[in-house]
């Protein structure tokens, strides 16, 4: 009787032990890294391509298929809305804040990045508008096309992206004529 006590006493504490383990330290450092990867997904340059891919569409008209990309994609901190024109094939993103107020520079990266990836994934989508509080901005697939010298389906591979699409955004004098080439004023 005492021996099956000691037992139980040395299970239990045993279970003590390993739940303490799983609640302040297992579960906080995976936390920990949840958290860490959530912001590296806000940063063009250490995004995960591999996280939007399910994103892929031949039509621009699936609303939720495009509001749920660019909820994954840089910039998805800020509140936005949607427009979409199938007719056109003309997507409008919406932001509820200045650049001043965002960093221009992050949403230039940003803007690149997003429509690069939308371009991408969505096959009919043509044209993509995006506005700010007291700016906006058209980004057309042709010249997005053209920037990258290619058909951007095809850079859809992990090590592709990396090195023509993101690792180049670190280069100032990249984005800014990339800025130039791409992004129209309105």
């Amino acid at each position: 009787m005492k021996t099956r006590n000691n037992i139980i006493i040395g299970l239990a504490i045993m279970g003590i032990v390993l739940f303490g383990l799983v609640q302040f330290i297992v579960i906080p450092k995976n936390n920990q890294k949840n958290s860490q990867y959530m912001v590296q997904q806000r940063n063009p340059i250490t995004h995960d391509i591999n996280n939007v891919l399910k994103y892929r569409n031949e039509y621009m008209g699936n609303s939720s298929n495009i509001i749920n990309l660019f909820h994954k994609l840089p910039l998805s901190n800020i509140k936005m809305s949607f427009e979409l024109f199938p007719n056109k094939l003309t997507a409008e993103v919406n932001y509820k804040d200045t650049i001043a107020n965002i960093n221009e520079n992050k949403v230039n990266k940003a803007l690149i990045y997003n429509s690069t990836v939308a371009f991408a994934l969505i096959d009919n989508l043509q044209v993509i508008n995006y506005n700010f509080t007291g700016s906006a901005y058209k980004v057309s697939r042709l010249d997005v096309e053209k920037w990258y010298g290619r058909d951007l389906p095809g850079l859809l591979k992990k090590e592709e992206w990396k090195n023509k699409v993101q690792d180049k955004l670190e280069d100032n004098k990249y984005v800014n004529d990339c800025i130039k080439a791409v992004l129209m004023k309105k």
